[in-house]
């Protein structure tokens, strides 16, 4: 495509569905149903234990990912400290602002 402005780039970018910060256009990452994550073990880990994912298998719940049937169970919460998700196929979730334009 053409070449983008830095702020045009930016608002084009996925955001990463656990760290919350844009993964570039052109750059690897994971996709899972409009889900997406940058390809590092703080970024694709399970929702409540932390465990990486990269490699492994891995159960989508309720916009979250887990490593296992027991991690699954329960309400989908999560991770202490970590930002909600921010994106769902490269847009803000209802009732937050977008990124632009």
């Amino acid at each position: 495509g053409p070449p983008l402005c830095p702020p045009c780039h930016a608002r084009r970018a996925h955001l990463c569905d656990t760290c919350g910060d844009p993964i570039g256009l052109q750059v690897p990452h994971l996709t899972h149903r409009g889900q997406h994550w940058h390809p590092l073990p703080g970024c694709f880990r399970c929702a409540p234990c932390g465990r990486p994912l990269l490699g492994r298998p891995f159960l989508p719940r309720g916009g979250q990912i887990f490593c296992s049937p027991r991690c699954a169970q329960g309400s989908p919460k999560s991770p202490r400290g970590a930002p909600q998700r921010r994106s769902w196929a490269g847009a803000a979730p209802a009732g937050e602002g977008a990124l632009g334009g």
